[in-house]
């Protein structure tokens, strides 16, 4: 981790090393070879950059001066800083120095990044794991810092600052040096929560309270009021997640769990989350974690934590099995000398075998009500077909009535008749014009075609040709003027002296015209 105190331990090895006294494991910090070092004087203790010296010709530099002997201490100690940053031909260039350095030179590698460094170089040193720093330790640090500057700053502040360093104590102090800066020796926590970004902890109060009550308009207030503030939505929901983790932590490990916040905070978490059960605590923070990760990546990110905010508080809340099982237990413990109702239940039912006339009549008025019952089903079952009486002439009139009859009998199949653009009935042919393809092929379908086809033949006295065509809007205007060609044409012939006078001499009447078919 950074901040630790990585390069800090390097200096205080190397003074171990060449003190007055040393090699020690308490370094005098008196005399000369100490100061210098901690002055940054010394020439025989040499910092190096690796992420600003990364390649094999800085590498070489240091391998080419290792020879030379210690200019006045007993080591010429070598503190290579960020080391994962080498490159790996530069690594490579180090690794038989590294494996026989000589006896006047050591070398201490420094990184936050161990991963990183080969295993080759690994293998050949000594490794020591640093840790972040609790926060609890940072805060009696900067306790001591600021009583021993005359600083005014209150407890809660010195906790926020303590958990924003993330562990490192090097970014504590840079925090305060910041709030020192602004607001010199006397620091309200207000100003601090303002300066660092952190969401007010009465507002994250608010927020925990809301939905754990499953009140959300109250959470969405308290977002509203600390997006006034200028928290980013990502840092309220980091806050948010953090404060129902020490929820679940408390509610779970106890107080201790959650040693980063003052006991004052503790307290307040424990008696919001009180009334939750483990089961809900755990179902609110997962749907957090999921809620957090799509704030981050969202390109709405306020949009994102009102929506998770609004589903955290909407939530329904599970029943612990525990409690389930001790219910059922108590209803079946307390069925017999708390509920005298099942008693008069198998009483009551008693008397009915007993009447033996109504019982002799039941059989004899069952099949009565079954057959009443039935009855009108039966006409449903038949009247689907609603075949006529007699079958019909084909005709464009009589078009209606044959859809209306394919519908009955086949719903599907009327369904997509009625889907097409435009149905005529003309020279016994049935033209079915679709827009789309789609739909006249479905009507192609073999097993559609020939029900149709079929249909025709039951409906009509003879069955017409079926014609399925595709049809485009710009060609509608055509069409119709053909249409009222052909009107035309049936109209001059109905109006005929001739056909008029045929018709009064045989006493009939012209019921269809068809095209002569050319030879």
């Amino acid at each position: 981790p950074r901040g630790v105190g990585k390069t800090s331990s390097a200096r205080i090895l190397a003074k171990a090393l060449n003190c007055k006294h040393g090699p020690t494991p308490n370094p005098c910090s008196e005399c000369s070879f100490c100061v210098e070092i901690a002055e940054g004087k010394s020439l025989d203790v040499i910092e190096i950059d690796a992420a600003s010296h990364t390649g094999v010709n800085d590498v070489r530099e240091i391998i080419e001066n290792i020879k030379y002997l210690p200019a006045s201490g007993k080591y010429k100690i070598y503190i290579v800083d960020e080391a994962h940053m080498l490159s790996q031909s530069a690594f490579n260039a180090l690794l038989k120095t590294l494996e026989e350095p000589p006896p006047h030179v050591v070398f201490i590698l420094a990184t936050t990044e161990v991963h990183k460094v080969p295993v080759t170089i690994l293998s050949r040193c000594q490794r020591h794991d640093f840790k972040k720093v609790p926060v609890e330790q940072i805060r009696e640090r900067l306790t001591t810092i600021t009583a021993a500057e005359g600083i005014e700053v209150g407890e809660e502040t010195l906790y926020t600052v303590a958990r924003e360093a993330d562990g490192s104590m090097r970014d504590a102090l840079s925090l305060m040096d910041q709030l020192l800066a602004t607001f010199g020796n006397s620091i309200a926590h207000d100003d601090a929560v303002r300066i660092l970004g952190v969401l007010d902890r009465n507002i994250l109060k608010s927020v925990l309270h809301a939905v754990i009550g499953k009140d959300p308009k109250s959470a969405i207030e308290a977002l509203n009021l600390a997006m006034e503030k200028g928290i980013e939505p990502k840092r309220f929901a980091e806050d948010l997640l953090r404060g129902l983790r020490h929820a679940l932590l408390i509610k779970t490990c106890g107080k201790d769990a959650a040693s980063e916040l003052p006991d004052e905070e503790k307290r307040e978490i424990e008696e919001t989350s009180s009334a939750e059960s483990v089961e809900t605590l755990e179902l609110l923070l997962g749907q957090m974690l999921e809620g957090a990760e799509g704030v981050q990546r969202s390109f709405y990110p306020q949009t994102a934590l009102e929506f998770t905010l609004i589903k955290l508080s909407t939530l329904e809340r599970t029943i612990p099995i525990e409690s389930i099982i001790k219910r059922l237990e108590g209803m079946s413990t307390g069925a017999p000398s708390g509920s005298p109702r099942p008693e008069p239940a198998p009483y009551t039912r008693e008397p009915a075998p007993r009447r033996e006339a109504p019982s002799r009549m039941e059989p004899e008025r069952a099949p009565e009500r079954r057959a009443a019952a039935a009855a009108p089903r039966e006409p449903a079952k038949e009247t689907p077909p609603q075949r006529p009486a007699g079958k019909t002439e084909p005709s464009q009139a009589s078009l209606d009535g044959f859809i209306q009859y394919v519908k009955s009998r086949n719903g599907m199949l009327g369904t997509t008749i009625g889907r097409a653009k435009e149905v005529t009935l003309d020279g016994g042919v049935l033209t079915l014009a679709f827009e789309s393809s789609l739909q006249a092929d479905r009507l192609r379908n073999k097993d559609r075609f020939d029900s149709l086809r079929e249909y025709l033949g039951e409906y009509f006295t003879e069955a017409p040709k079926i014609e399925i065509v595709e049809v485009s809007l710009t060609a509608e205007p055509a069409k119709k003027a053909a249409k009222s060609s052909k009107e035309e044409k049936k109209k001059k012939i109905h109006d005929d002296p001739v056909i008029k006078q045929a018709e009064q001499i045989l006493g009939g009447r012209v019921v269809s015209v068809k095209p002569r078919e050319k030879e």
